[in-house]
């Protein structure tokens, strides 16, 4: 098999590494940065250090703080007329995955004529470059610091678009563990899974390699570790470290490979009912591996390794992927992963999603094809996880 290997952007990686974002910028030869970020990590005080690092280095700084969860294309247009009347020649986002994947956007604008929706995956317009761009992730989970997409929510269509190339795709990732202390445990847990998610679709990819196989599994077995240790102690420094570094080479391992299935059911409940995308990660990566696992038996049997689990080697493919769907469902439970049906979603609403699904981006990297009715097997799935 003949396979590629990405070059995966520059990161700095450690505790108090952000402390050397307005050097770093500086570096790159910026003079003018737009800091994106949202009100929840203005609130939590993040934000100024970072603003007050890149000030001291002696560079001007404006600020888009609209950011919003499934960032709307709306908003990226916003931002990006923003940065062009600004006159910046460098965005730093610092957040979760939606500030992250907002700035990564308002980035592509900077070069490239709005609106953002010109660039969706599939419409066949090239970008140009667009400027420097850093990424400061403070939470353990999207990876979106060295991955080559970004995904906007379509406010026409309520669909989740990706948009890929060098125009989304940071030219430094700082990944500092100290931004994730304190992070709440709810989110601590979704943003979680979310990785584990990336892990284990990239394994089980279409475009699975090598290279994401040996860096997926590492990402699944420092999770599985870590993850509830993080969320009993958000303070604890050294689980903190391994949470951010399985994040950002599970963002690595899915970069080359795709995410599949799972990734496909969590934007459309996403985007549909405005479910946090760790948790339609987590509700629907179950019922996923479940399905792929007679096409690729191989690697969920290195999910179970990776997770702890001894399936036996006579198993059938379908036994062992209803055993790895159950020990991801009861890990996600002991996490305290809510339901779909927390989100007071109905069971009944499952079947108008399926064109949806089959629709998505991620869903054309499944290692097998799924016809309707097993998509809405899989959206029932998910639902009554």
């Amino acid at each position: 098999m003949i396979t590629n290997f990405s070059r995966t952007v520059p990161v700095l990686f450690g505790p108090g590494s952000s402390l050397r974002t307005g050097l770093k910028a500086k570096k790159l030869g910026v003079k003018k940065v737009l800091c994106v970020y949202d009100r929840g990590i203005k609130e939590a005080g993040v934000a100024d250090k970072v603003v007050n690092n890149i000030k001291a280095a002696g560079l001007q700084v404006s600020i888009y703080d609209n950011v919003k969860e499934d960032p709307p294309d709306t908003l990226v247009d916003e931002g990006g007329e923003m940065a062009r009347v600004e006159e910046v020649d460098g965005i730093v986002g610092v957040g979760g995955g939606s500030a992250m994947d907002t700035a990564k956007a308002i980035n592509a604008l900077l070069n490239n004529p709005p609106p953002i929706g010109r660039y969706y995956v599939g419409t066949g317009n090239k970008q140009k470059p667009g400027k420097v761009l850093i990424l400061l992730p403070t939470t353990a989970g999207t990876g979106s610091e060295a991955t080559k997409i970004t995904v906007i929510s379509d406010t026409t269509t309520q669909t989740k678009k990706g948009i890929l190339g060098p125009a989304v795709t940071a030219s430094l990732a700082i990944v500092d563990p100290e931004l994730l202390l304190g992070l709440p445990p709810k989110i601590t847990a979704a943003t979680g899974m979310d990785a584990f998610s990336h892990a284990a679709e990239a394994l089980t990819s279409e475009g699975m390699n090598p290279m994401s196989d040996v860096l997926a599994e590492k990402a699944i077995a420092l999770i599985v570790s870590n993850l509830p240790q993080s969320i009993k102690d958000g303070s604890n420094l050294t689980a903190r470290t391994n949470m951010a570094f399985s994040s950002l080479i599970a963002g690595i391992a899915f970069n080359d490979t795709m995410p599949h299935w799972g990734h496909a059911i969590a934007h459309t409940v996403g985007a549909q009912f405005h479910v946090p995308h760790g948790v339609g990660c987590a509700v629907a990566l179950p019922a996923a591996i479940e399905f792929v696992a007679d096409a690729v038996p191989e690697k969920v049997r290195l999910i179970a390794a990776s997770m702890g689990l001894s399936p036996s080697e006579e198993q059938s493919p379908s036994e062992l992927g209803a055993m790895v769907a159950e020990a991801i469902r009861n890990f996600c439970r002991e996490i305290g992963i809510p339901s779909l049906k927390d989100f007071k979603i109905n069971e009944d609403s499952m079947g108008r999603l399926i064109k949806r699904v089959l629709a998505d981006d991620c869903a054309m990297f499944g290692p097998k094809r799924a016809s309707s009715d097993q998509v809405l097997k899989m959206l029932e799935k998910a639902h009554n996880y």
